[in-house]
């Protein structure tokens, strides 16, 4: 069964847009405020087959107004998940003034 749910992110009212393939099962489009996806996938543990979230994206808006995305991995042996990435960007202020986008790669 093919999903189509589409909202367009570009006319400013929403922070965050997401698009998904998810093969059979359709796709998507949301335009939102905030956002967080999970992606999961199948381990095989102790316990026998269970899915993984392995990676976890969330997206807000700070108090100052920038907004953020934030990458995080995780790992069954882990006590914790690490943050491998995160991306700010700050629509409220004049071109020029900051990077578009500012990607953070190093050690979070």
């Amino acid at each position: 069964m093919e999903r189509d749910v589409r909202m367009d992110a570009a006319n400013g009212e929403c922070k965050f847009q997401v698009s998904c393939e998810a093969g059979s099962a359709g796709h998507s489009r949301v335009g939102t405020e905030s956002l967080s996806v999970r992606i999961g996938q199948r381990v095989l543990t102790e316990g026998g087959q269970e899915m993984w979230d392995s990676v976890v994206v969330s997206c807000q808006e700070r108090e100052d107004g920038a907004l953020g995305i934030k990458v995080m991995i995780f790992h069954p042996a882990w006590e914790e998940g690490r943050q491998i990435a995160f991306i700010e960007s700050r629509p409220r202020q004049t071109a020029g003034e900051v990077p578009i986008l500012a990607i953070n790669t190093g050690r979070l």
